[in-house]
């Protein structure tokens, strides 16, 4: 059985700010990487709607996707991301079929 958890966030920048939206989330990418536990993060352009914002992302188990979300750059990146976003962001914990 596979205890991997992967993520997949999605969320909408508000007009004109989609640019500095993925800026700040690049801003926190390495940082991520090197969380241990993370085995994928990787942020994603939709090429039919410029501020639609999607991340993937996949963790060891859940304990390593808690400490993620416990992290102070996830806070600080939080703070700065939802004044610039239209709505709440969606994210959807999925699993690997095949």
């Amino acid at each position: 059985m596979n205890d991997t958890v992967m993520i997949i966030a999605e969320s909408n920048a508000i007009e004109g700010k989609a640019d500095q939206v993925r800026s700040l989330i690049q801003s926190v990418v390495e940082r991520t990487r090197a969380e241990d536990g993370c085995l994928r993060y990787e942020l994603l352009h939709d090429l039919d709607d410029d501020h639609h914002i999607i991340l993937i992302e996949e963790w060891r188990d859940q304990a390593s996707l808690d400490a993620h979300l416990a992290s102070e750059h996830l806070s600080s990146l939080f703070q700065e991301m939802m004044p610039l976003l239209a709505g709440e962001g969606r994210g959807t914990r999925v699993s690997r079929v095949l």
